[in-house]
């Protein structure tokens, strides 16, 4: 397939995360500003059926869209940017032999702790409180958010694995 031929599918793909963006629900309804939506499966349909570069390319095409399309906030983009990165970067380097769900429990894990650094940087400019008041706010105490957050992006990240390799093996076939 030649590289233009793959860089539209990569734009595709990232536009129509875009659409899956909408889909999206609280896993812990006491911390409903964590939500789920299935966007990363197509990411990462993208990685398993090309690369890591071409993963990238739908990753900023989905967030570029997003951003112009629905948000219009650049810290919540730039939160599912870092989000998406940091786990289809870990499942790159992770190109050993090992078990594939070891991989997606790692690099989620890895998406949670970053996630809970990005939100203890970010929590004081973006609501103007510290961590701890924010869990406060919520009713839990820093450990359970931080908990809480590591345990989302678990689940979050492993769904959407699950789903985007369900997804690769429906339609690699496609692409060969």
């Amino acid at each position: 397939m030649s590289r233009v031929k793959i860089l539209s599918t990569a734009g595709i793909l990232g536009a129509l995360s875009v659409l899956l963006m909408f889909l999206e629900f609280p896993i812990f309804p006491f911390a409903n500003f964590l939500k789920f939506d299935p966007s990363a499966l197509l990411i990462i349909a993208s990685l398993f059926l090309f690369d890591w570069k071409t993963a990238m390319f739908s990753l900023i095409t989905k967030d570029l869209v997003f951003y112009f399309v629905k948000s219009g906030d650049l810290i919540g983009v730039s939160m599912d940017f870092v989000a998406i990165f940091t786990f289809i970067s870990i499942i790159s380097i992770f190109r050993l032999n090992i078990n594939k769900y070891i991989k997606y429990v790692v690099a989620a894990f890895c998406v949670g702790i970053a996630m809970v650094l990005m939100n203890m940087a970010i929590i004081p400019i973006y609501f103007k409180m510290s961590f701890s008041d924010a869990a406060k706010y919520f009713g839990l105490t820093p450990w359970t958010l931080i908990i809480t957050i590591v345990s989302f992006n678990l689940i979050k990240f492993i769904a959407n694995a699950i789903l985007g390799d369900l997804l690769y093996k429906r339609i690699k076939n496609f692409f060969s």
